[in-house]
C-alpha cells in the first residue's frame, strides 16, 4: 500500500494527475494513474491526497458496499478537484447498506465538482442516523465551489420514525445534508451548487442545509450571523420524500429554480420545501405536488416562506394538488422566539387544486405583498385537519405566538369551485385586497376590494393545466396555457402597477427566463 501510494507521487511530480478506481478489475496495489492501472477499494481512494487539478475517476459499473468515500483535499479557484466517472455503463454506484454514517463526505475541503454518481445508504434497521451525502466544514472559514451535479441519491431511510416532533435531529439526516458548525471562526459556503440531481425515496430530508453561524440574523451580528452566498438548487427532482423536498438555511440570496418536488410529507409534517434564516432568497420556475397530508400534521404544503427570513420571493411556480395548500408565510412570536419573516413576496404563480388552506398566515409575518397570481379551487378541496373540523379555506390567517400585519392582496384571480371554502382572517392586521377578481362560488367571507370584478377571466382550459409532469418546465408551460387569458377576457388591462400603470391580473410569465 505504501509503495504503490510513493508511485502515484513520483509519477505525478507534482503535476494535476486522474486517478481510477474500478470495483471489478482494479488493484490497490497499482498507482491508479490509467485505466489498467486503476485502483480497487474505497479505502485506497481516501488514502490519497489529491491536489489541485486532480481527478477522482471511478469506473462506470462499479459498485461499492458498506463503505463510505472521503476523499481528501481541496482544489484552488480554477483548479477543482474532480470526482466524476469513466468508461462506458451504468453510473458507478456508491451503497452505504446503511453500515456507515454517509455514503460520501467531503470534510473541511473547497473547490471541489462531484458528477455523474449514484448513491444510496438503506439500512436494514430503519431509523438510523444517516446519510446519502455529507458535505461538511468546521471553522475552517469560508469554503469555496463545491459542485454536484448529475447525482441520483435515493433509498436513505435515516429515519421513518420521527413524525411531527420538528425537532432539529429529524431535519438533519436524509439524501444530501450539508453542515456548517463551530463556533471558533466564521464558517460559511461561498459557490455551493446542486444541479440536476435527483432525490427519491428519501427519509426524512431530501435535501437540508444545516449551520451554527445564524444565532444573530436578527440584529445582523457579525460575531453569530455568518451566511453562504452563492447557494444555487437548480433543476432537480425531489420525489418521495418523507418530510421536506428541500431545506435551505442560513444564507443570503440563495437560489432556487427549475426544480420538481412530487409526493414530500409522506411519512410526516412537511412543506415540499423552505427557506429558514435567509435573506432575499429567490424561489422561481419550480413545480410542487401531491405533497401529502398525514393525520395530525401541521405542514403539507408547496412552498413555504418559513420565519427568520427577510425579503422571500416565490415566483413563477406551479403548484398543484398539495393536500395543505400552496404556501405558507410563518414566523413564529413571542418574547423567548422572537421570529420574524419580513417582506414576502408571492407573484406570478399558478395554485390548481391545492386543499386545506390555498394561502396560510401563521404568527407575526410582516409586509407580505401577493400579486399576479392565478388560483383555481377545485369542487372537493377539503381542509384535512382532523383536529380542526374547519372547512377548506383560500387565505387562513392564524395565531402562532402573534398575527401578522400588512398583507396585501393585489391584481390576482381567483376562481373558486369549492362550495365549502371560505376566508378567515383572525386578528390579524393591516389586510388590504386591491383589484382582484373573483368567480365561481363566492363565500360571505370574501374579503372587501373596492375595486374587485367578479366576472368569469375566460381562461383557455381551467382546471386543466398537467398533473402529471416529468420536468417542472413542462409542468409550468401546461399551467400557463390552461391559464392563459382568452381574447375579450374582463382581467385584461384590469389591474393597475404600484406606479399606477395598467396591467393584466393574474399570472404572466415571461417568455423568457
Amino acid at each position: 500500500m505504501v509503495c504503490g501510494l510513493g508511485l502515484a507521487w513520483s509519477a505525478r511530480a507534482g503535476r494535476a494527475a486522474s486517478f481510477h478506481v474500478d470495483s471489478r478489475g482494479g488493484d490497490d496495489a497499482r498507482d491508479g494513474l490509467a485505466p489498467e492501472r486503476a485502483w480497487r477499494s474505497v479505502e485506497r481512494a481516501n488514502a490519497a491526497k489529491l491536489a489541485p487539478g486532480d481527478r477522482l475517476l471511478l469506473r462506470a459499473g462499479s459498485v461499492w458496499e458498506g463503505a463510505m468515500l472521503q476523499p481528501r483535499g481541496s482544489g484552488a479557484a480554477g483548479k477543482p478537484i474532480v470526482l466524476d466517472r469513466y468508461g462506458d455503463g451504468a453510473d458507478p454506484v456508491l451503497n452505504g447498506l446503511g453500515r456507515v454514517a454517509c455514503a460520501l463526505r467531503l470534510e473541511n475541503e473547497e473547490h471541489w465538482e462531484i458528477s455523474n454518481l449514484e448513491i444510496t445508504n438503506r439500512s436494514p434497521t430503519p431509523g438510523k442516523q444517516i446519510r446519502g451525502v455529507e458535505i461538511r466544514a468546521k471553522d475552517t472559514g469560508t469554503r469555496h465551489h463545491i459542485v454536484l451535479k448529475n447525482l441520483f441519491i435515493h433509498d436513505v431511510n435515516a429515519a421513518a420514525e420521527y413524525r411531527n416532533d420538528g425537532d432539529t435531529v429529524a431535519k438533519s439526516f436524509g439524501g444530501l445534508v450539508t453542515i456548517i458548525e463551530g463556533n471558533e471562526r466564521q464558517t460559511a459556503w461561498d459557490d455551493l451548487r446542486v444541479e440536476h440531481c435527483r432525490i427519491c425515496d428519501i427519509g426524512p430530508m431530501g435535501m437540508v442545509m444545516l449551520s451554527t453561524w445564524m444565532v444573530g440574523h436578527r440584529e445582523d451580528d457579525p460575531k453569530t450571523w455568518f451566511p453562504s452566498r452563492g447557494v444555487v438548487v437548480r433543476g432537480c427532482t425531489f420525489e418521495r420524500i418523507a418530510r421536506n423536498g428541500l431545506l435551505v438555511r442560513g444564507s443570503v440570496a440563495p437560489l432556487i429554480e427549475d426544480n420538481l418536488f412530487r409526493e414530500c410529507g409522506m411519512l410526516g409534517s412537511g412543506n415540499a420545501m423552505f427557506v429558514f434564516h435567509c435573506d432575499d432568497a429567490l424561489v422561481q420556475f419550480n413545480e410542487s405536488c401531491f405533497t401529502r397530508y398525514n393525520p395530525g400534521d401541521s405542514d403539507a404544503a408547496g412552498f413555504d416562506s418559513d420565519y427568520n427570513c427577510r425579503r422571500s420571493t416565490f415566483q413563477f411556480n406551479y403548484s398543484h394538488d398539495n393536500e395543505f395548500g400552496f404556501i405558507l408565510i410563518c414566523a413564529q412570536g413571542g418574547a423567548k422566539v422572537r421570529g420574524f419573516n419580513e417582506g414576502t413576496i408571492i407573484r406570478h404563480n399558478i395554485s390548481q387544486n391545492d386543499g386545506g388552506n390555498v394561502f396560510r398566515f401563521s404568527g407575526v409575518t410582516k409586509g407580505t405583498r401577493i400579486y399576479h397570481n392565478t388560483i383555481y379551487t377545485n369542487a372537493t378541496m377539503t381542509n384535512p385537519r382532523d383536529d380542526q373540523p374547519h372547512p377548506p379555506r383560500i387565505v387562513y390567517h392564524k395565531t402562532w405566538g402573534g398575527w401578522s400585519d400588512d398583507s396585501v392582496f393585489f391584481n390576482n384571480i381567483i376562481v373558486n369551485t369549492s362550495e365549502r371554502a371560505v376566508y378567515e382572517f383572525g386578528e390579524s392586521t393591516g389586510n388590504l385586497y386591491e383589484r382582484n377578481l373573483y368567480f365561481g362560488i363566492r363565500p360571505a367571507t370574501e374579503p372587501a376590494d373596492a375595486h374587485k370584478l367578479t366576472v368569469d377571466p375566460l381562461f383557455a382550459t381551467p382546471g386543466g393545466a398537467s398533473a402529471q409532469n416529468t420536468t417542472a418546465a413542462a409542468g409550468i408551460a401546461s399551467a400557463r396555457a390552461a391559464y392563459a387569458l382568452r381574447a375579450g377576457s374582463p382581467a385584461r388591462g384590469a389591474g393597475r402597477t404600484p406606479e399606477g400603470a395598467v396591467t393584466d391580473l393574474g399570472a404572466v410569465f415571461p417568455t423568457a427566463k
